[in-house]
C-alpha cells in the first residue's frame, strides 16, 4: 500500500499520481570484480514495485544486466524543495508510436516535476495515443529565463503583469455574526 504524498495532485481526476524515484543498483560482486560500480538512475513511476521494474528495463539496454546478475541497493523518493512556486519544466523524452521511434521536446507549468510529468503523460495519451510503458524521459530541467521558453503556450503565463479577471465575485459578510448558512435573497455572483 502506497501512502499519499504531499506532492500528489488533489484532483484524482485531473492527473496521475507520478513520482520521482532515485534508484540505485549493481552488479553482484564476483571473483573478477568484487567492488562493482554503483548505477544509479532518476525514474518516474507510480511506486517503488514501478520503479524498480523500470529501472532493470534501463539496465538491460543500456548496460547489458539483467536482475538475475544485480542487485538493487536503494530505491529513495525525491522531493521538491519548494513546491508552492509554479515554475516552467522543460523535458525531452522520446517514445514509440506503432511505426518508430520518435523525439520530442515539450514544456509544462506545474509546482513540481511530478506534476508536470503526470500533464507529460496526459498529454501524450491524449494527442499522440502513447501508452505510458513507450515514454522515456531522457532530460528534465527548469526553465528560468525567457530566452529558454521555446513554446508559446507557457510563454504567455510568464511576467509580472499577467492579470487573471476576476469573473466571479462571492459575497461575504462584513462580521461574523452576520454569517449564516441559509440567505433569504440569492446572492448575485456576476458583475454587470
Amino acid at each position: 500500500m502506497v501512502k499519499n504524498s504531499a506532492q500528489d495532485p488533489q484532483d484524482n481526476s485531473l492527473q496521475m499520481k507520478i513520482r520521482q524515484y532515485l534508484v540505485s543498483g549493481r552488479r553482484l560482486p564476483s571473483k573478477e570484480d568484487p567492488n562493482p560500480k554503483v548505477i544509479s538512475m532518476r525514474i518516474f513511476a507510480r511506486n517503488t514495485v514501478a520503479a524498480k521494474s523500470r529501472f532493470w528495463w534501463n539496465l538491460r539496454r543500456l548496460n547489458k544486466l539483467r536482475p538475475s546478475h544485480g542487485q538493487i541497493l536503494a530505491v529513495q523518493e525525491l522531493f521538491e524543495r519548494r513546491d508552492t512556486n509554479v515554475k516552467t519544466y522543460g523535458i525531452v523524452l522520446k517514445y514509440q508510436s506503432r511505426t518508430t521511434i520518435h523525439n520530442m521536446y515539450k514544456e509544462f507549468r506545474d509546482t513540481t516535476l511530478n506534476g508536470a510529468v503526470s500533464q507529460l503523460y496526459q498529454e501524450m495519451a491524449g494527442n499522440h495515443r502513447a501508452q505510458p510503458q513507450t515514454i522515456h524521459i531522457l532530460r528534465t530541467s527548469v526553465l528560468t529565463k525567457s530566452a529558454d521558453i521555446k513554446r508559446g503556450k507557457t510563454n504567455q503565463y510568464r511576467g509580472d503583469s499577467i492579470k487573471f479577471p476576476i469573473v466571479k465575485t462571492v459575497p461575504r459578510a462584513s462580521h461574523k455574526k452576520f454569517r449564516t448558512v441559509f440567505k433569504a435573497k440569492r446572492p448575485n455572483l456576476y458583475r454587470s
